[in-house]
C-alpha cells in the first residue's frame, strides 16, 4: 500500500482515510488522481476489516464512524463532509450565517445533531449534541463543556474524531467571518463571536449508534402513550416536579429543571418566579393537564405541586394497568415463541 501503513483495525482505517482525504481532497486543493488512488486502497483494506471486531482500548472516537456503511457509502459521505472551500464572505452577518450554518450542518452531518442559536446580535453558538462516536476521553470524565475554537487540536478532553469534527464546523463559520481588530484603535471589529462546545449544561452530550435493523435486531417492548400522560408531558416540557434542598420546601413536590456539570454533575434547580402573573400562566397550562399547582410567593416564589385532579389521577392509572398489561402480554409472547425456536 502507497498511502496507507500500519493499520491495525477499522477505526485506524477510518481515521487515516479522513486524514489523506484531508490532504489529497479536490476542493482543498489537492490532486484528483491521488484522491482516486486513496480510495482504491481504502475499499481494498475495507474489505479486509470490516469483519474483524477489534476496538482500540483507547476510543478515538471512529469505532463506530458511519457504522454499517460500505467501503463506496463511507468514501462518499467523507468526500461530502469535506466539500466546502475557501472564503465564503460576502457582507453577511451574524442573523443570515446562522441560517447557512444551519442548512450546511443538516447536508454534512445528517445523523448528527447540533444546537445553534445566535447570543445578541454578533455572537453564534454551537454545540454538538449527539453523535455516533465518543466525544471526550474517558480520562476527562466530561459530559459537556465548551471548546476553545482557536486550540482545539491541543485539547486533551477531547477524542481524535470529535477535534475533527469540531475544527471542519469552525473552519466552516469562520470562513464567514472577518477579524479586523486593532488593539491601538478598534479592538472588537469582527463580524461576530463564536462559542463552541459539546453537549450543554442542560443536555450532556449522548453517543447515538445507528439503529440496528435485520434478524439480529432485538425485540424491544413498545406501547402508545396514553393521553393524560401525554398531557403532563407537554405541559411540564423540560421542566419536572422534584424535590429541592432547602427547609421552608421539605418534603413539597417544587417546579424545576435538571442541570449537568461538565463531569456529569447532576442539579435539580427550582424555577423561581418574580411575577405572580408570570407564574400564573404556567399554573394555568399545569393545571389543564390535571396538575393541582399554587404560588409558594410573589417574590421569587416556585410553584408547588399539590396532587392531581381526580379524574387525571383515575386515567394516570388506568393508563399504567394498561402498559402493564400490554407488557404481560409481550413477554408471553416472545416466551412462547423463544420456546418453539429451541
Amino acid at each position: 500500500m502507497t498511502y496507507f501503513q500500519d493499520i491495525r483495525s477499522l477505526a485506524d482505517l477510518k481515521k487515516e482515510y479522513r486524514r489523506l482525504a484531508m490532504l489529497h481532497h479536490p476542493d482543498k486543493g489537492g490532486d484528483i488522481a491521488v484522491m482516486q488512488q486513496v480510495n482504491i486502497e481504502f475499499e481494498k483494506l475495507f474489505d479486509i476489516w470490516k469483519d474483524k471486531s477489534s476496538i482500540p482500548s483507547d476510543s478515538t472516537g471512529y469505532e463506530y464512524d458511519c457504522q454499517g456503511a460500505t467501503a463506496r457509502e463511507y468514501t462518499e459521505y467523507v468526500y461530502n463532509e469535506y466539500r466546502w472551500k475557501g472564503r465564503n464572505y460576502k457582507g453577511q452577518h451574524a442573523p443570515e450565517i446562522v441560517g447557512l450554518v444551519r442548512t450546511w450542518l443538516k447536508e454534512t452531518y445528517p445523523k448528527y445533531r447540533f444546537s445553534v442559536r445566535r447570543s445578541g446580535y454578533s455572537s453564534i453558538n454551537i454545540r454538538l449534541m449527539t453523535a455516533d462516536f465518543e466525544a471526550f476521553t474517558k480520562e476527562s470524565g466530561k459530559v459537556q463543556g465548551d471548546i476553545n475554537h482557536y486550540h482545539i487540536a491541543s485539547d486533551m478532553s477531547l477524542t481524535d474524531r470529535a477535534k475533527e469534527v469540531m475544527t471542519n464546523v469552525r473552519d466552516f463559520v469562520m470562513s464567514y467571518n472577518f477579524d479586523d481588530s486593532d488593539p491601538m484603535t478598534d479592538y472588537f471589529c469582527t463580524n461576530f463571536y463564536l462559542t463552541l462546545g459539546v453537549g450543554n449544561y442542560k443536555q450532556p452530550y449522548k453517543v447515538e449508534l445507528p439503529e440496528l435493523t435485520g434478524k439480529d435486531s432485538p425485540e424491544v417492548f413498545t406501547h402508545p402513550e396514553g393521553p393524560a400522560h401525554k398531557a403532563l408531558r407537554q405541559a411540564l416540557g423540560k421542566a419536572r416536579f422534584g424535590f429541592i434542598e432547602s427547609r421552608r420546601h421539605t418534603g413539597e413536590m417544587i417546579l424545576g429543571e435538571d442541570f449537568y456539570g461538565s463531569q456529569g454533575e447532576h442539579y435539580f434547580w427550582p424555577k423561581e418566579y418574580s411575577s405572580a402573573k408570570t407564574a400564573q400562566k404556567r399554573i394555568d397550562k399545569l393545571e389543564a393537564a390535571g396538575m393541582r399547582c399554587e404560588l409558594t410567593g410573589c417574590n421569587r416564589g416556585y410553584i408547588r405541586l399539590l396532587g392531581y385532579a381526580p379524574e387525571t389521577e383515575k386515567c394516570l392509572e388506568q393508563e399504567r394497568q394498561e402498559v402493564a398489561i400490554a407488557h404481560k402480554a409481550w413477554q408471553s409472547k416472545k416466551q412462547y415463541t423463544n420456546d418453539h425456536l429451541i
